[in-house]
């Protein structure tokens, strides 16, 4: 069975390297992306089973990965990751179509619990 991909779109160097190395480690395949526009062309060339966004990106809002993960890869299970949470941007999330949001800080577990819970 091919192993479920994860993409973790976050310009948070540290954190990105350590979620995806935990993630590897629970056997998933972990890609990462470090701008909106790098994880714009990751989505449409892996088509993730779940893709967590941090709301702010470098050269784009998290909401718009979001908007075109809906579009180019509609059956990938979203989470939005923030450190402020903004109303008006968890709104227009779930306007969207996001699944879940985490707050960071946040730890590994909460995050496979998270994405385990998307995949059943």
């Amino acid at each position: 069975m091919a192993k479920k991909k994860i993409l973790i779109v976050d310009d948070e160097a540290g954190i990105v390297q350590e979620i995806k190395e935990f993630l590897e480690e629970e056997g998933y395949e972990a890609h990462t992306a470090d701008t909106a526009k790098a994880g714009i062309r990751l989505i449409e060339e892996i088509h993730p089973d779940v893709i967590l966004i941090d709301v702010k990106l470098p050269n784009a809002s998290g909401t718009e990965v979001l908007r075109v993960c809906k579009e180019k890869s509609p059956k990938t299970k979203t989470i939005m990751v923030t450190g402020y949470v903004d109303q008006n941007v968890m709104d227009e999330a779930e306007s969207i179509g996001r699944d879940t949001f985490l707050q960071k800080p946040f730890d590994l577990v909460k995050i496979l619990e998270e994405i385990e819970k998307l995949l059943t």
